[in-house]
């Protein structure tokens, strides 16, 4: 019944640093450093009221962007505009009445001075016979109630022709017996399937809805129920999305699961001895389901560089947004950054990339040349593209290793480069082609079957074309048993670029039975295992991973996101204490820790934390920024 804005929490990136932000609700605040003058004062010079029939327009016309969110609450219904550091002109006197009095709206307005920056509250209670929209126009942000659509049922709109469904709202309707949720679409959702987790001593047990191949751009992440639901999270998950459901109580509610009226609809009862209430799912779940997303998204791109630094950001995951699906179409899907030069000499471009992708990139002598270029929220290698061609460049990338030059001049790698098959960036998997006939005549038929398999295997690879890939492999390892860097690739392929969990744990422990002491292959074994839910398994070779001296940096962090999404957060505090102590504090770390304390109600070591953020010296995105003073402000810093 309500429609309403949807706030984008995207991460964005900065060349100097990334940002690991899993499960966190965004709070704004002044992009300001203590001790400073604030700067971003939004002086609100006018409000207008239009009140026609029983549709009311409110115009609130400011001097700067302004800084603001908008929320819901319930019983009864009300939207909550909350505007930061805003300034009122003397002529406007806030706690008046700003618009005359109808039957279907009325205005609340408040001043939280308390909190830093301080907060303009208008908060809305809107009758359940209209609608609501919450639109930015410029410096000016509209508010505009207007009747709802009258229907017995959701209106399900018709889709144009091969475009992807799409879903428009979250409906909720509490009464004492039942709480019911139906999801607007853009046409009727078929395809999904429903499961539960448990809880445990540090998380509430969830219900969760995958649904395939839909676009959730126009829905609001989070929504706050208040009944037995505690709340609804939106996920995007491949080219679908995950709808999770937060219980408020230690026991998980009894639902029901419907499509009939071509809206999907879940029915919580609220009165548990109530005939018929019973928990079901009217269609199974996938086998494969993953339940570790944000596990993988830190570590499948770390996986898929196979021995290279870890991404931090991890791989970005398609249908977040129609531009994230453009770039990914177009081949783009490196981690995403924000770059702004201005007449920076090309070299030291060079070397910010360099720092960003983690990969040795080398610049050919004869590269001059400076650049101004601005690009917000972009994959990595576009931001690279964009560059080549308007430096009038190139590059020729392989291994770990990119070289850049100019268009007319010819690169010609090193043969013995060229002729080596590199499966990982720092090991090789078969001999060199050059190999001496003594030393031909000593490797067995099998061997040499497998080296040609391999060779076949590595081109099927760098084209992506990883199913026939790990069909290469997997016949090079039938006859090359002994070789682990053969099901180490496989293991990495599977769990990576194919998803099958389970096949990645069969060839990781191949790897482990050859090499006991593979701490990367057990990583792999652990990050396949959370995702099946087998946590047992997984904390074993979790614990296998991070053996080594020092530790793997990736596999730290990865069991420290493990360990925080399981519930065990003393745990994880003590991984990412490790992680410092043998690599020193990064922002992730740092803003890790910070999450996790506010998790475990430790509210002055969450303070200290980000108090510690802001002095570290580290350069901070502005959302990032916004963010940790929004924590902070919320805890009455």
């Amino acid at each position: 019944m309500y429609k309403r804005l949807l706030i984008s929490q995207s991460t964005i990136f900065s060349v100097l640093s990334f940002l690991i932000c899993l499960s966190c609700t965004v709070a704004f605040s002044a992009d300001t450093v203590p001790g400073k003058e604030k700067s971003n004062i939004y002086q609100i010079s006018k409000i207008q009221a239009n009140l026609d029939s029983n549709t009311l327009t409110l115009d609130i016309l400011g001097g700067s962007e302004p800084a603001y969110t908008v929320s819901e609450r319930f019983s009864p219904f009300r939207v909550v505009l909350d505007i930061a550091d805003a300034a009122f002109d003397p002529s406007i006197n806030p706690q008046s009445a700003l618009f005359p009095a109808n039957a279907f709206v009325s205005l609340q307005t408040s001043t939280l001075s308390d909190q830093a920056p301080p907060i303009s509250r208008f908060e809305f209670t809107i009758a359940d016979t209209h609608d609501y929209k919450v639109s930015r126009n410029g410096n000016n942000i509209k508010i505009q109630v207007m009747p709802a659509i009258a229907s017995s049922a959701p209106k399900v709109l018709t889709p144009l022709a091969g475009s992807v469904p799409a879903l428009t709202d979250i409906l909720v309707k509490t009464s004492p017996s039942a709480t019911t949720v139906t999801f607007v679409s853009s046409a009727p959702l078929v395809k999904y399937t429903s499961d539960k987790l448990a809880g445990n001593a540090g998380k509430k047990p969830q219900m969760f809805i995958d649904i395939e191949n839909v676009n959730i751009s126009e829905l609001v992440r989070e929504k706050k129920v208040g009944t037995s639901v505690d709340k609804i999270r939106v996920a995007p998950q491949g080219t679908g999305a995950r709808i999770i459901f937060d219980s408020a109580k230690p026991d998980l509610f009894d639902y029901t699961i419907s499509d009939e009226t071509g809206a999907l609809t879940v029915t919580i009862q609220e009165n548990p001895t109530l005939p018929g209430a019973m928990t079901t799912s009217p269609k199974p779940s996938a086998e494969n389901d993953k339940t570790l997303d944000s596990l993988i998204s830190e570590t499948e791109n770390m996986l898929a560089q196979d021995g290279k630094a870890p991404a931090v950001s991890g791989k970005p995951v398609k249908a977040k947004s129609a531009i994230e699906d453009t770039f990914a179409f177009a081949g783009y899907n490196k981690e995403r950054i924000s770059v702004d030069f201005y007449k920076i000499d090309l070299h030291n471009v060079f070397r910010l990339f360099r720092q960003v992708t983690n990969l040795n990139i080398i610049v050919d002598e004869s590269v001059t040349g400076a650049l101004t270029l601005a690009l917000s929220d972009v994959p990595w290698d576009f931001a690279l593209d964009i560059i080549l061609n308007l430096a009038d460049l190139k590059k020729e990338e392989r291994f770990n290793t990119i070289v850049i030059y100019p268009k007319k001049k010819e690169f010609i790698w090193p043969d013995r480069m060229e002729d080596n098959l590199t499966v990982e960036a720092d090991t090789e998997i078969v001999e060199q082609d050059a190999l001496v006939i003594e030393q031909s005549a000593n490797l067995s038929p099998e061997v040499l079957a497998a080296q040609e398999l391999l060779r076949k295997a590595q081109l099927a690879d760098e084209s992506e074309n990883y199913e026939e890939a790990a069909d290469l492999y997997e016949q090079a390892n039938k006859l090359w048993p002994t070789n682990a860097k053969i099901s180490n690739r496989l293991a990495t392929l599977y769990l990576v670029n194919l998803g099958v969990n389970a096949k990645a744990v069969h060839y990781a422990k191949e790897s482990l039975k050859q090499e006991p002491t593979n701490t990367r292959a057990a990583l792999y074994a652990a990050v396949a295992s959370a995702n099946m839910q087998r946590n047992q398994d997984a904390v074993e070779y979790f614990t296998q991973s991070i053996s080594g001296t020092p530790p793997m940096k990736e596999a730290l962090i990865s069991y420290a996101t493990f360990c925080e999404n399981s519930g065990r957060n003393d745990q994880a505090i003590t991984l990412l204490d490790k992680y410092n102590a043998a690599y020193g504090e990064t922002v992730d770390t740092m803003i890790s820790k910070a999450r996790i304390f506010d998790k475990m109600g430790n509210a002055d070591k969450a303070t200290q934390q980000y108090k510690a953020i802001i002095a570290s010296g580290f350069p901070l995105a502005p959302d990032l920024k916004k963010f940790i003073y929004g924590r902070l402000a919320a805890k009455g810093f």
